[in-house]
């Protein structure tokens, strides 16, 4: 991407995890493309690679966050943000010089580097990472990510090193500093995601916060994507998670001695959905 501010969309969003949305919601700032190209992206419409968005300046885009600010829980969330790291740190460095100091949470595939990182602290209240694969393979052929647990490891020690393992809330249960880390359950792949949970708890810790989620749908675009990714043959990509693969990897977050999280109900997956052509993507 340029040096200009790429926007998606701005948006407050009430679909987060309790500590991230709250009764109020979040604010958050979608930037188009992504470094990851997940051929099951359910926000495919501005993540696919080359995408650009509506360029802004930066007092549009800090006047359109100020206005939604008093709506939320004062939480603000950018969305995608490895490739706009420096616009990102411009426009939180903008809201502070105007008198706004929301809480920042920064909402990532976990495919970053931790040099990167390590130049937003000060900058990031909550880090908000997936760790999607412990399957190599699987993060290649399904999201064109090399060595996806290696850097993503990498990256989640970083955010720890920062904020620690312990997510601190507010006195209304709201995150202000911390870690929580997603995991999205693919169906066909419970290996894949008990693989995920062994990486954290036995390179991480296991008093970490985790979100797991059922929320896969297959996608509108999949049949296309699936032709041009020549995975027609992964038939479970055309799926929802079953209740019986959904619960154990629920179990394996158990025996691994994980006590601190969120998991979603089974049938979430009717529930997220979001569109991007509307101003008001998920509702």
């Amino acid at each position: 991407m340029d040096d200009r501010i790429h926007i998606s969309s701005i948006v407050l969003h009430r679909g987060e995890e309790p500590p991230i949305s709250g009764e109020k919601g979040i604010v958050n700032v979608f930037f188009p493309s992504c470094n990851m190209q997940c051929v099951y992206c359910q926000n495919w419409e501005i993540s696919c690679r080359g995408t650009q968005g509506t360029v802004m300046s930066l007092d549009e885009v800090c006047d359109a966050i100020i206005k939604l600010l008093p709506l939320s829980e004062n939480n603000l969330g950018f969305v995608s943000p490895s490739h706009f790291t420096l616009q990102m740190v411009s426009i939180v460095e903008e809201l502070r010089r105007r008198g706004h100091n929301p809480t920042i949470i920064y909402n990532t595939n976990g495919y970053d580097l931790p040099e990167t990182l390590r130049e937003l602290e000060g900058i990031v209240d909550v880090w908000l990472p997936d760790f999607k694969y412990s399957d190599d393979a699987l993060a290649v052929e399904l999201s064109q990510a090399p060595q996806y647990s290696e850097y993503a490891l990498a990256a989640l020690k970083e955010m720890v090193r920062q904020v620690g393992t312990t997510l601190h809330t507010d006195d209304r249960g709201i995150a202000r500093r911390g870690i929580i880390i997603r995991h999205l359950v693919l169906p066909g792949q419970v290996e894949n995601s008990i693989g995920v949970l062994k990486l954290i708890a036995e390179k991480l810790s296991p008093n970490l916060h985790l979100s797991l989620m059922s929320q896969y749908y297959p996608p509108d675009n999949l049949s296309a994507q699936n032709r041009k990714s020549q995975i027609a043959n992964r038939k479970f990509l055309h799926r929802t998670v079953t209740h019986q693969e959904y619960q154990t990897v629920i179990d394996s977050f158990h025996d691994l001695g994980f006590s601190h999280g969120w998991l979603q109900d089974y049938q979430s997956h009717k529930n997220y959905r979001p569109d991007f052509s509307r101003d008001h993507p998920f509702e």
